[in-house]
């Protein structure tokens, strides 16, 4: 039984290959792009129950980021970032980010973001989250 669907949006070849092997290895069903763009192309064909975002690859503030990805989905979101900036942090907290990693970052660290955003989505609906069509 998949642990849930996960979509890592990274540019970074070594970032997003070791975030989607060692998330696969845990059991997650994880799809990389290059875009949050590319997330909603697939959208039709695709319910994902978590975006994991490496924001030092977006063109886009993590913020405006979360509020576009909410405007259409409660999927949850985790941002990993570079950007230790307490007020960038807390702008795309409030936005709709569940979590917000700063790099470098240990694999714990990015499990416990994931499984608390999945596992609030379960709690408050009963099932997981996805993309709103």
């Amino acid at each position: 039984m998949s642990e849930g669907s996960i979509v890592v949006v990274s540019r970074e070849p070594g970032i997003s290959r070791a975030l989607c092997l060692t998330l696969a290895a845990k059991g997650y069903e994880v799809t990389n792009v290059e875009s949050v763009d590319d997330v909603f192309r697939q959208s039709h064909a695709r319910k994902y129950d978590l975006v994991l975002l490496d924001y030092d690859t977006s063109t886009a503030p993590p913020a405006e980021t979360c509020r576009e990805i909410r405007a259409c989905s409660d999927m949850g979101i985790v941002i990993i970032s570079g950007d230790h900036s307490e007020e960038k942090k807390l702008k795309a907290i409030l936005a709709g980010a569940d979590a917000y990693i700063a790099k470098p970052f240990g694999v714990e660290e990015v499990f416990a973001g994931i499984r608390a955003a999945i596992g609030k989505a379960r709690i408050t609906t009963g099932k997981p989250r996805a993309l709103v069509n």
